[in-house]
């Protein structure tokens, strides 16, 4: 017989992922740098960007609930002037850390994947040679562009093309960037900036396709920390594997010894690690503070894991409609001492700057403690700091009980 499986406990993996994810101490505790941005990006994978600014992006909002405020110029800095991470495809579109360029570069040469599920459709949106010709010539003759470069602007008299020829360029550009002959420059009120690649990526190799893939797991891991194979599916969707692949990519992996299996007492199925993540797991200390966390985080990417680990079944409502909506639009789940407690339904309203908490709810059974509601306050009023609202508009039952 085989040697006992490491065992661990379902505690221990939580303090682990919170470790990895940078939620165990307080907001703050840690100040943002570019070496704390660096690492949040190593060990997590990526910061996910999307444009819903009902609060602030989603990647500014991200590292707000791990360093506090902070200057977002700066952030930018790193991304676009000082080329410490790029952005490309990690968890959907992402700012990643430049370690990883060669993982990006071999899903260039590969896109789109075979493994896509959204082939066909990157297939129907494909445009012709000749228009992506016309992209790379006008960036290469008038530098950075915008999309917004690429719209009909008949009283110009620019020269550019046809009305429809713009259209199609302008699909053009998010497939040169998928494709890698593009990169995204900047950012201008969040709308990209283009140039061509070799203006923005520094030369370097592409990742095997056996590295790529098995990128997926070991990266996966690394936020994780311990995790079943569903917990990582989806976490990283470049590159996204279908099952037998992640089998493939799973035995590989043991069989090199880059990971272990384990168990943990109560989670169903085969678990996963990076050996060099339990030398310590004994010592990790319990997660403290109260926190707010953004819907597109890293910490909540494998749903299943947050439902399987704590209890806590979590959706974004934003595409329900508004008369299904259980919780609300833009949904901020509560973090306290290392349990997702309850949920906060926010809304900026900059012309008044005000941020309105619409609505709070506590998890059935969850009793709040005299600390926890200061706790929320300070994070409440910490998140208005933020974004740069002046007052706080509270749900009418929790005015008194946090003040």
């Amino acid at each position: 017989m085989g040697a006992a499986l490491p065992t661990f406990t379902r505690d221990q993996v939580v303090r682990l992922w919170m470790s990895r994810q940078g939620l165990t101490a307080p907001r703050g505790s840690t100040p943002l740098t570019q070496e704390t941005f660096v690492d949040h990006l190593e060990r997590t994978g990526a910061l996910q960007l999307d444009s819903v600014n009902v609060l602030d992006r989603a990647h500014y909002l991200t590292l707000w609930s791990r360093f506090g405020a902070f200057d977002r110029s700066q952030v930018d800095r790193w991304v676009y002037e000082d080329r410490a991470a790029y952005e490309y495809w990690g968890h959907e579109a992402s700012i990643l850390p430049l370690s990883h360029l060669p993982i990006g570069r071999r899903r260039m040469k590969r896109f789109p994947p075979e493994s896509w599920t959204g082939r066909s459709w990157w297939e129907r949106f494909s445009t012709s040679t000749g228009s992506k010709r016309r992209v790379l010539k006008r960036l290469r003759e008038e530098g950075t562009l915008e999309s917004t470069d690429f719209e009909t602007r008949e009283e110009a008299g620019d020269g550019n093309g046809s009305a429809w020829e713009l259209k199609e360029d302008k699909r053009s550009l998010k497939l040169l960037w998928h494709d890698g002959r593009i990169g995204i420059s900047d950012r201008r009120h969040f709308r990209c900036v283009y140039d061509i690649a070799e203006r923005i990526y520094p030369e370097g190799p592409a990742a095997s396709f056996a590295e790529y893939e098995d990128s997926w797991l070991l990266l996966a891991l690394s936020g994780n920390g311990i995790a079943p194979e569903r917990h990582m599916q989806n976490y990283m969707t470049g590159p996204a594997l279908k099952a037998p692949a992640r089998k493939k990519v799973i035995a590989r992996n043991l069989k090199k010894g880059r990971i272990v299996e384990v168990k943990v007492v109560g989670v169903r199925g085969p678990c996963y690690a990076l050996p060099e993540l339990l030398d310590d797991i004994d010592d990790l200390p319990q997660p403290t503070g109260t926190n707010l966390i953004c819907p597109f985080d890293s910490f909540l990417w494998q749903r299943k894991r947050a439902e399987e680990l704590l209890k806590f079944k979590y959706t974004i409502e934003i595409y329900v409609p508004a008369s299904k909506r259980q919780y609300g639009y833009y949904v901020l789940p509560i973090l306290h001492e290392g349990r997702l407690v309850g949920r906060l339904d926010p809304k900026l309203h900059r012309d008044q700057g005000l941020l309105q908490i619409k609505a709070l709810h506590l998890e059935p059974g969850f009793e709040p403690t005299a600390g926890f509601i200061g706790e929320l306050g300070e994070a409440i009023e910490s998140l208005a700091e933020f974004v740069d609202a002046n007052d706080i508009r509270m749900p009418h039952s929790w005015m008194g009980a946090l003040g």
